[in-house]
C-alpha cells in the first residue's frame, strides 16, 4: 500500500483516539507487515493514574476509569463481539481501555474517557482526520457522533463520541466489519459505559 495512505490510516486512528495497542495493529495491517502485529494487549497503566477497577482517575474524584465502564462481560453481551480482557491506562486527564485485536478475534476496540468539555475539540479532530462530518446518534447521551471510514483499512475504523454523565467519552473499533455493524456495536459499548457512568 502506498506511504500516503498509512499515514492517513495513522491519522485516522488517531483522531478517533485509538490507544497506542490498536495504533500498532492498524499500521502493520494498512502496511501489510504482519510481523508488527502485538501479542497479548501493550497498553501499560500509568504510573501516575489510580489503581482499582472503579473510581475515579486523578485526584478529587474527576473522571471514572475507562475500564470500569466497560466491562467485557456486558459489552461482549451487549455488541455480540467476542472480545478478552482490556488493559488499562490513563492520567487525571484521559483515562484509556484498550482490547487487543489479537485476542479479540481481529476486532480492536479503545475506550477512552475525558471531562465533558472535551467533547467540541474532540468530534473537531475526528472530522478533520476522517474526512467526514459525523452522523448524530440520537437518544445517546447529551450528545453523540458516529465517525466512520474503509478508505485506507479495508476492515473500517469507527466509532462514537458521546457526551454524557459530565464525561466525554470515546468509543473506536476496528475490524468489526462494515459501517452498520461497526456503529451498531459502538453505540451498544456506549449505552453500557453510559449506564455505568
Amino acid at each position: 500500500m502506498p506511504a500516503r495512505s498509512v499515514r492517513r490510516s495513522v491519522r485516522v486512528l488517531a483522531g478517533l483516539a485509538l490507544a497506542p495497542a490498536l495504533l500498532v495493529v492498524a499500521t502493520a495491517c494498512a502496511s501489510g507487515d504482519t510481523a508488527a502485529t502485538p501479542g497479548p494487549a501493550t497498553a501499560t497503566q500509568d504510573p501516575a493514574a489510580p489503581t482499582g477497577s472503579a473510581g475515579s482517575v486523578g485526584t478529587g474524584g474527576g473522571l471514572p476509569q475507562a475500564c470500569s465502564l466497560v466491562p467485557p462481560g456486558e459489552i461482549n453481551s451487549a455488541s455480540g463481539l467476542a472480545l478478552a480482557e482490556p488493559s488499562p491506562s490513563g492520567n487525571e486527564r484521559r483515562s484509556v481501555c484498550a482490547f487487543d485485536t489479537t485476542a479479540s478475534g481481529g476486532v480492536g476496540l479503545s475506550v477512552g474517557v475525558e471531562p465533558a468539555s472535551r467533547f467540541d475539540a474532540k468530534a473537531e479532530a475526528s472530522r478533520n482526520s476522517v474526512g467526514v462530518p459525523g452522523t448524530e446518534v440520537p437518544g445517546l447521551g447529551e450528545r453523540a457522533l458516529f465517525f466512520y471510514s474503509d478508505a485506507d483499512l479495508p476492515e473500517g475504523v469507527g466509532g462514537v463520541l458521546v457526551s454524557g454523565g459530565g464525561s466525554t467519552i470515546d468509543i473506536t473499533l476496528q475490524g468489526v466489519g462494515d459501517e452498520a455493524r461497526t456503529r451498531d456495536a459502538a453505540v451498544a459499548i456506549a449505552k453500557v459505559a453510559l449506564d455505568r457512568i
